[in-house]
């Protein structure tokens, strides 16, 4: 967006914040866009543009009211007079326990690297602007989620002004591709998927629709289409992926092979051939339990049911047929830069205001806490300078902005004084962060993360009644036992001794570790150690340790310390770089495994880069996605994820 544009709407926003009464058209048209009659533009052409600008100035969450009055007490007629009720746009005093303070900074941390975690960001900030949220250190036991499906926004955004949305499902239950039309009530994530929960109205009846299995464009009907859900109603919903019936798979393992897989069936005697093992294992959604058990190749056959024997060959197929194509074309540079729907950098000046404020601060440190240059800053600065107030006279009170040796403060700008409220997306992202510390909270920290939840709800632009449902619950995973012994490890600085399983290497190793962190992405936890066998920081999964003990001390070498930066993606310099294309229903892949360069897709996709430490992890990665992520090189990878998937289908075939 332009200076001029920015500057012109945030004229207009101080304008309208500033009159108690309200501010007739002509004044405005007069002071904010300079228009006089017999001035060169037309008056309609203005007008039109104002009507822009207040469309502008509600996605930033300030909502122009107008009504019929006197804009002066001499005044002979009534007019059109406009006005921003400030209670409505400047965030409620609100204070935080110290307690309350910690828990929501941790919950802010939750979803760092996610698509909502600059939401979360500048939700904390807003609030620490604000006075009633101190800065706290970052905790060395971290719980994350994962929201990056690109649907997510969309369809919150929908709920929170109950629209109807409509958009096309792929169900597996039929192989086939219909339109939806939903009422959204709220998402929900089990098993590490999000979900849509809503009345289908086709149907007539509620229905829960897997995200990843949208097609195409979303789109949005009407606001305040339909009542709000009852209380409750998303985890009801959710709730019944519980009550599915737990069913049990015949599978048939290679000798000395899928260790992984080992920890997770029962033995069972039979007459197998030579070289193998027959086993059962128990799941309770077919396409999770196909997901996984494609992703061991080779190394398996299932046996039965038919039908999730099937749905892993059919990943194996999609897999082999998506290897080394070409798929659809970039997007042209022009075409790719799309405007936003709300003016990010006016929306980043009036954040700004209101820290600059509280005192002078270094140019370098306001820059950096708001994700911007010093250069940028200096711009935006400049907006501020010619933005004020205009009283009757046409006379401008503008902001006082001065920098002098690298600092900058800010003066006679009370309309900004205090941050404005939060978005649905900044609230929802912090009760996301919310819920995903409820697996770890204390009996006495539970009270506060439902008091902090309120807090958020009444911080938001319409009150708590405007966000939307949303259930996260982290399932039980193999050695949650194991997280109060790493726990304690991580804040004594002690050593253990652990037996983890690679899967990649299908091997079991020894491992002597001083625990540095812990972290979970989803519902798996993390721990990041250093390890004294290869005498560097390793990050193990905590449900692939297979044993676990107290162990001598062993000390930690000068210097390491656990990274304040996301450490479940490790770089190294031996990594290969591999070039992924993601259909539309993978783009979460981007962000959850730190992929680089990115490049839009005619389809809805996207070309990325990534780093991998070995290529035979690929074909395991590639096998649950069934084509939806497709390697296209380096060619020596090509060529050996094809041998792996040809592999893979001889044995199923053959089995």
């Amino acid at each position: 967006m332009s200076q001029k544009k920015t500057e012109r709407l945030l004229n207009l926003l101080i304008a309208l914040l500033h009159t108690e009464l309200g501010i007739s058209r002509e004044r405005l048209l007069r002071d904010v866009y300079g228009w006089v009659p017999g001035a060169e533009r037309d008056r309609e052409a203005v007008e039109r543009q104002f009507e822009r600008d207040k469309a502008d100035l509600r996605a930033l969450g300030a909502e122009v009211a107008e009504r019929q009055g006197y804009e002066r007490e001499d005044s002979g007629a009534t007019t059109s007079l406009y006005r921003i009720d400030p209670r409505n746009f400047r965030l409620p005093e609100i204070e935080f326990t110290p307690q309350e303070q910690q828990l929501l900074a941790l919950a802010g941390l939750a979803t760092q690297g996610a698509r909502s975690g600059a939401s979360a960001r500048a939700a904390l900030r807003r609030l620490e602007a604000a006075g009633a949220l101190p800065d706290s250190p970052p905790s060395l036991v971290q719980p994350r989620v994962r929201v990056d499906d690109p649907r997510y926004a969309a369809l919150a955004d929908a709920a929170s002004r109950r629209a109807e949305v409509t958009f096309e499902y792929y169900a597996t239950s039929t192989g086939r591709q219909e339109e939806r039309r939903v009422q959204p009530w709220g998402l929900g994530q089990r098993y590490g998927q999000w979900y849509l929960v809503g009345f289908d109205t086709g149907r007539g009846a509620p229905r829960v629709f897997r995200l990843s299995r949208i097609r195409g464009r979303i789109g949005v009907g009407a606001d305040g289409a339909f009542a709000p859900p009852a209380e409750g109603a998303v985890h009801a919903e959710l709730e019944g992926f519980d009550a599915l019936p737990t069913r049990s798979a015949r599978i048939r393992i290679a000798e000395g092979r899928a260790l992984e897989l080992r920890t997770a069936w029962t033995p069972v005697e039979s007459d197998a051939p030579d070289g193998w093992e027959v086993g059962e294992y128990a799941f309770r959604d077919l396409t999770v339990a196909a997901d996984y058990l494609a992703g061991f190749g080779d190394a398996l056959v299932v046996e039965s049911p038919a039908e999730l024997a099937d749905a892993v060959v059919r990943r194996f197929e999609g897999a082999l047929a998506a290897l080394g194509s070409g798929g659809a074309l970039p997007v042209p540079a022009a075409a790719a830069r799309r405007s936003r729907p709300s003016d990010e950098r006016l929306s980043r000046i009036v954040d700004l205001v209101p820290y600059l404020l509280r005192g002078p601060v270094a140019v370098e440190e306001a820059a950096a806490r708001y994700g911007m240059t010093e250069r940028e800053l200096t711009q935006e600065l400049s907006v501020l300078q010619y933005s004020g107030p205009t009283d009757l006279g046409g006379w401008q009170d503008c902001i006082e902005v001065d920098v002098h040796e690298g600092i900058v403060s800010l003066a006679n700008a009370p309309e900004l004084s205090l941050p404005r409220r939060l978005s649905i997306e900044e609230a929802l992202s912090l009760q996301l962060g919310l819920q995903t510390l409820l697996p770890m909270a204390s009996p006495e920290e539970r009270p506060a993360l439902e008091a902090l939840a309120e807090k958020v709800g009444v911080a938001t632009i319409q009150g708590a009644r405007s966000v939307p449902q949303i259930d996260v619950k982290a399932e039980p995973q193999r050695n949650a036992e194991l997280l109060p012994v790493l726990r304690a490890a991580v804040a004594d600085g002690a050593t253990l001794r652990l037996t983890y399983l690679n899967p990649t290497k299908d091997e079991r190793s020894e491992r002597f570790v001083n625990p540095l962190a812990l972290r979970s992405d989803g519902d798996r936890w993390y721990v990041e150690a250093y390890c004294h066998r290869v005498e560097e920081r390793r990050v193990f999964r905590v449900d692939r340790i297979v044993e676990l003990e107290p162990s001598q001390q062993l000390p930690l070498p000068e210097g390491v310390a656990p990274r304040a930066e996301d450490w479940l993606v490790e770089p190294s310099a031996s990594d290969v770089e591999a070039v992924l294309r993601l259909a539309p229903e993978a783009l979460w892949v981007e962000h959850e495994y730190g992929a680089y360069d990115g490049v839009d897709l005619e389809d809805g996709g996207r070309r990325v880069r990534l780093r991998v430490a070995r290529l035979d992890w690929l074909p395991r990665f590639l096998a649950q996605f069934g084509g939806s992520v497709a390697l296209e090189g380096p060619e020596a990878a090509v060529e050996a994820a094809r041998s792996w998937f040809m592999r893979a289908l001889r044995a199923a075939q053959n089995g």
